[in-house]
């Protein structure tokens, strides 16, 4: 397995399965002396592997930064889209490597670290097909409300393409038992991830984008909130569980 993804295997009993591509924060060490150390790496979501890490579901995360490799980004991105797999630019416009990588050598990021990220969750799916006829991917995200003209809580289908509307309905239904305020595809559509995962046989994918003031304080987790987000976050999780195995 890839030194930068990390798979904790917890619970092949179940049709969850968690993935967490934009909480690493790491740089390889040969790659290290490419950056800008001036470019800012905001956009990133904190400590989300540590907020679920306590949660009985399979999860997938990476350990390095979106900046090097963003692996929620189609391959298929056009050389005009501002969000490339390898980005060039931070959120202020700043360069984020003193020197582009080639095409060879963003073709040897992708195999080392955009693949496997993607083989990790599909061996995962297959696994977990063993015992249950449908399967769940939960992605998992942050956002920085301050930045966005929103607060809530944002469940993201691609336009309700990669869930059913009656399995999207039940979702939507604990989020709101829970008193959690959410949106649905606003202002984020979801990324690549849902999108791709959710083409395998009877698997349906969700992002979940939580926002920063829900569970952080300066980056790092805040005891109190994100000890209430938890707790309210399993028991939707663990009744989504329920669901999927009938």
């Amino acid at each position: 397995m890839n030194s930068y993804i990390t798979v904790k295997q917890e619970n092949h009993f179940s049709p969850i399965l968690l993935s967490i591509p934009h909480s690493g924060i790491e740089i390889p060490e040969g790659i290290q002396v490419r950056i800008n150390p001036k470019a800012k790496r905001i956009h990133t979501d904190w400590e989300m592997d540590t907020f679920i890490k306590d949660f009985p579901f399979t999860s997938i995360s990476s350990k390095l930064t979106r900046y090097i490799v963003d692996v929620n980004r189609s391959k298929f991105t056009s050389k005009t889209s501002a969000l490339p797999i390898i980005p060039k630019y931070d959120e202020d416009g700043n360069s984020l490597f003193k020197q582009y990588p080639s095409k060879a050598i963003q073709q040897q990021w992708l195999k080392e670290f955009y693949t496997p990220y993607y083989d990790a969750i599909l061996d995962q799916i297959s696994l977990k097909k063993q015992n249950f006829s449908k399967i769940c991917l939960l992605d998992l995200h942050s956002y920085d409300d301050h930045s966005f003209s929103s607060n809530k809580i944002i469940i993201s289908t691609r336009e309700h393409s990669t869930i059913s509307k009656e399995s999207l309905k039940f979702i939507v239904h604990c989020f709101e038992k829970a008193a959690l305020s959410i949106q649905v595809d606003k202002p984020f559509k979801g990324g690549n991830i849902i999108h791709e995962v959710s083409k395998q046989p009877n698997v349906e994918a969700i992002q979940i984008e939580i926002p920063y003031s829900l569970y952080l304080y300066n980056n790092t987790l805040d005891p109190q909130k994100s000890k209430s987000l938890q707790e309210k976050l399993l028991q939707i999780f663990l009744q989504i569980e329920e669901y999927y195995k009938k």
